[in-house]
């Protein structure tokens, strides 16, 4: 059988994936790999609960299951700090599947949204990063930004444009392996709708039982406004918030953002993207979820 290869390398102004060629996976690791702003954290913190057996903050989460491959800090500290640690591990990454390192025995966790809704947090949460490398990418005028949102392609060598190629091509990179047992695609929009579905499926998944008590606290205890009233909390504890765990990176957990912000001629442009993009089905996927339409 044909596996997954780490055959591409991406170096950008959040992500370098040179880590992964000195990092050792382990058969129990649970990697949670999606584009930005597509549910990563709300996912890291059910597997994190899931495996501590109780709910986690979002301090006591990003305190055991770091960002690998994050150019923002040394990947070397995030390396060293799973290394170390002698309990099953959840490993955060948003690089594509041919950047990361493939274990037959891990679990490939990959989360998708809406592409307009992603374009529409990241312009939140780029404002509200402490460092300022993505605000290029978010000029004042919404339509200028969306304009290159549609446009613009993988550049630089780099995955982090969250352009709309650079997530349809995240899709690709996952959806041509979803026939393994350990590889497995989650849409934001279907967990949102089924909050207690989703937990059940990822206990599933990590070999839980998924009618015990615990997935009804893990469903309490990573509702968005208990993980975003937790995240405020530990902001005034804090001298100098992080942007990754901070209130702010909760912007809100609605959908269509795009609402009053575009204009008809801008939603017809990314139709006609998306589709040249994606096959029909894979593209009303990416969009909607398993309902496939809005």
């Amino acid at each position: 059988m044909e596996f997954p290869t780490r055959s591409a390398r991406y170096e950008g102004p959040l992500t370098t994936t040179a880590i992964w060629e000195d990092f050792s996976v382990r058969p129990d690791d649970v990697i949670v790999v999606t584009p930005p702003k597509c549910g990563t954290t709300w996912t890291q913190m059910i597997v994190t609960g899931l495996i501590a057996g109780r709910p986690l903050s979002p301090k006591e989460m990003g305190e055991v299951s770091p960002w690998l491959d994050c150019a923002l800090d040394d990947p070397n500290d995030a390396k060293a700090l799973l290394d170390a640690q002698g309990f099953r591990r959840c490993i955060k990454s948003h690089t594509p599947f041919d950047g990361i390192t493939y274990d037959p025995s891990a679990t490939y966790i990959a989360v998708y949204r809406h592409p307009i809704d992603v374009h529409f947090s990241m312009r939140h949460h780029a404002a509200h990063m402490q460092s300022d490398v993505m605000r290029v990418r978010y000029p004042d005028d919404i339509q200028t930004a969306f304009g290159m949102f549609l446009r613009d392609e993988l550049y630089n060598g780099s995955n982090d444009a969250l352009d709309l190629h650079s997530i349809a091509y995240h899709y690709r990179s996952f959806k041509r392996w979803e026939h393994l047992k350990n590889v497995h695609l989650f849409h934001y929009a279907d967990m949102v709708a089924d909050p207690a579905g989703s937990v059940r499926r990822i206990a599933r998944i990590l070999g839980m039982d998924d009618s015990a008590p615990l997935i009804d606290t893990i469903v309490e205890g990573t509702q968005f406004a208990n993980l975003k009233k937790q995240a405020a909390a530990a902001d005034r504890e804090a001298e100098s918030p992080e942007f990754y765990l901070g209130a702010k990176v909760f912007n809100d957990a609605k959908s269509n953002k795009w609402e009053g912000k575009l204009h008809a001629a801008d939603l017809e442009a990314f139709d006609t993207r998306i589709r040249a993009l994606l096959p029909e089905a894979q593209a009303q996927w990416l969009l909607w979820g398993s309902k496939g339409q809005p």
